[in-house]
């Protein structure tokens, strides 16, 4: 009974605007006589008319039904649904004027279903007004109804929303809001800078000037929620966000990467809620992958530390691109098993011939010859490293096991079975290193460096700073600690460091290693330096409860091996371009064979005799020195 309730519901909803519709288009063709004939006052095809009718009913309705016009949701109607509408009527014009000449070969005396050919114009457009006007006023109604319903309604039943812009995107939000595409929200009051649009009315939403006046607004219209709706800002967005943020409301955006200009744009706009990225005016931009996914094509990629951060998003931002199949290489199988179910999920059974987990350390020489023996890999993603600061200035020994020496056994099995290029992802750290997991990865950029010189595989690495939610970055960190109540623990109030989304580090990393050549030193572009104070004060403003008692900023002193900003470049490095604007090479030292074999010779030698790794650091890397030495300087120079 229940289930056929709504069966019942859809045959009255079809058969009311069948009658609807016949109705109309009777009145149509009378309308088309009545205009075609009013001047000479001459009616005598209106018998034509009468006997035509009925076909011409007919023949409209299955058109009309062949054009799924009666199973359409006409209070969600849009501009693509009218030219249906048109399209529709014009067929059935046409159809209608064939039946009439068709059935004027086999009726005698002749011309009892012909109508003069304006006729059938005209009643092509006389339907279109009249079909298509019902439609559009069925649609008005279905949402002044919405409206006015909400408007009726108590605050805490309805959202009130503030809209900041009044152009396209705008407009469309407003709309889809008044449709209920957005839950239990009504449209308030809509903000723009535009002098022109100042005054006017958006669907019956007053649209007010100012976005320097979004507290004040908020505050008059009683705002629970704003919605930015510029979906290509001419400029940096943050300081309005802030604006927004400082009300106490909820705010989100339209994601910046939709293209939401033109017809469809309600369909396209995608709102979703501000973070972390856009208070740090950090903009996930598009990149043109064509390039990149030509030279990947069928290539098999092996990613060491394919489950981490980094890893796992190379394997994401691949796995498009058409690769014959991505290896991943992780000592963690927690990490590879994750990724791989996200995938699966994603891609289906295809997944299982494209994508090969192999669990394993970068320190296991005859593991990696039996993986690389395996799969015969063209490129290798050298991401695998220890990189927790802290916990490596407690172990250097094992940050110069995995990261010197795990990389050098990787890049040894690569020249073995002729890898194509092998591409290590360094760090800022290994500038002028203040810490053992910098001067492990300075270490490893000079292995590189000496290794492309002897052999056949191309050698290049990747330098860029902190990634934004990656694994052991502060931003997870300050999250779990906001969310908790607080405090959020920071080491210094003047520490600064460069950071990048983890898309766009994984995009830019596959980039450098399609240009590449063997040699080269890839210096990400990582914008301007951040303030960890600031982040944690916007995260603070993001993620902290509205009602509650304040999250306080507690510092804790900087961490052993710390200091307080970083570098991207060291002295004498140089830089130049490339023809991505955002990544540039530098050019490195290359370092003999002897001095790559005297420096290895003599960390193992340290290894074997547990002698003073710190010290024998210090000599190998010449950069390499003491935080707090680096750190008094730089106090120093601010002062």
């Amino acid at each position: 009974m229940t289930s056929s309730r709504p069966k019942l519901q859809r045959a009255a909803r079809t058969f009311a605007w069948v009658l609807i519709d016949i109705v109309l288009l009777l009145i149509s063709l009378a309308l088309a006589q009545i205009v075609r004939y009013s001047v000479n006052g001459n009616y005598a095809f209106f018998p034509n008319s009468i006997r035509l009718a009925p076909a011409m009913v007919a023949i409209t309705l299955l058109v009309f039904q062949g054009f799924d016009m009666y199973r359409t949701m006409w209070q969600y109607a849009t501009a693509s649904d009218v030219l249906r509408i048109a399209v529709a009527a014009l067929v059935s014009a046409v159809l209608t004027y064939a039946f009439s000449l068709v059935a004027n070969l086999f009726v005698k005396p002749d011309n009892l279903f012909l109508l003069h050919r304006m006729v059938y114009l005209l009643h092509w457009l006389m339907s279109l007004a009249l079909v298509g006007g019902s439609r559009l006023l069925y649609r008005m109604l279905v949402t002044r109804e919405r409206v006015s319903l909400l408007r009726s309604s108590r605050k805490d039943e309805a959202q009130r929303v503030m809209v900041v812009g009044a152009g396209w995107t705008g407009a469309n939000i407003v709309h889809e809001i008044q449709r209920g595409s957005y839950g239990n929200c009504i449209p308030v009051v809509v903000v723009d800078d535009d002098r022109i649009r100042t005054g006017s009315q958006l669907s019956g939403v007053p649209v007010a000037r100012g976005s320097g006046n979004i507290l004040k607004l908020a505050s008059d219209y009683r705002v629970d929620e704003i919605i930015i709706a510029i979906a290509t800002p001419k400029g940096d967005l943050k300081p309005l966000i802030e604006k927004c943020m400082a009300t106490g409301c909820r705010v989100r955006r339209v994601n910046p990467l939709q293209d939401v200009k033109g017809e469809n744009s309600a369909a396209q706009a995608v709102v979703r809620d501000i973070n972390i990225n856009d208070l740090l005016g950090r903009p996930e931009e598009q990149l043109d992958m064509a390039p990149v996914a030509e030279f990947f094509r069928g290539k098999t990629v092996l990613i060491t530390g394919g489950g981490g951060s980094i890893g796992s998003e190379l394997c994401r931002k691949l796995l498009p691109l058409e690769p014959a199949r991505i290896v991943l290489y992780d000592v963690s199988e927690n990490y590879m098993y994750d990724l791989n179910s996200e995938l699966r999920l994603q891609y289906g059974a295809q997944l299982k011939e494209k994508l090969i987990l192999c669990v394993g350390s970068v320190r296991d020489e005859q593991r990696l010859d039996e993986v690389f023996g395996k799969y015969k890999p063209h490129v290798v993603l050298h991401a695998a490293a220890h990189k927790h600061v802290p916990l490596m200035e407690d172990c250097p020994e094992q940050a110069v096991k995995n990261n010197v020496f795990g990389t050098w056994l990787t890049a040894q099995t690569a020249v073995k079975h002729q890898v194509q290029r092998f591409v290590l992802i360094s760090t800022d750290k290994a500038v002028n290193p203040t810490n053992v997991m910098g001067a492990t990865k300075r270490l490893a950029e000079m292995i590189i460096e000496a290794l492309n010189a002897q052999t056949e595989t191309e050698f290049t690495a990747v330098r860029f700073g902190n990634v934004l939610g990656s694994h052991g970055s502060v931003v997870p960190l300050f999250e779990q600690q906001i969310r908790s109540g607080g405090p959020v623990t920071l080491t210094h109030p003047d520490i600064i460091r460069y950071f990048m989304t983890i898309p766009e580090a994984a995009s830019l990393v596959l980039q450098a290693a399609s240009i590449a050549r063997g040699g080269e030193l890839f210096v990400l572009d990582m914008g301007q330096p951040v303030k960890i104070r600031e982040l944690a004060e916007r995260m603070i403003q993001l993620y902290a409860p509205r009602e509650g008692r304040k999250v306080e900023i507690v510092y804790v002193g900087l961490r052993p091996g710390e200091k307080l900003y970083e570098e991207l470049l060291l002295a004498g490095e140089g830089i130049a371009k490339t023809e991505n604007e955002k990544i540039f090479i530098a050019k490195p030292e290359v370092f003999s064979p002897e001095t790559l074999q005297n420096m290895l010779s003599r960390l193992q030698s340290c290894i074997d005799e547990n002698g003073d790794m710190l010290k024998c650091l210090h000599e190998l890397v010449p950069t390499f020195r003491e935080a707090d030495a680096v750190n008094s300087a730089v106090g120093k120079t601010a002062v």
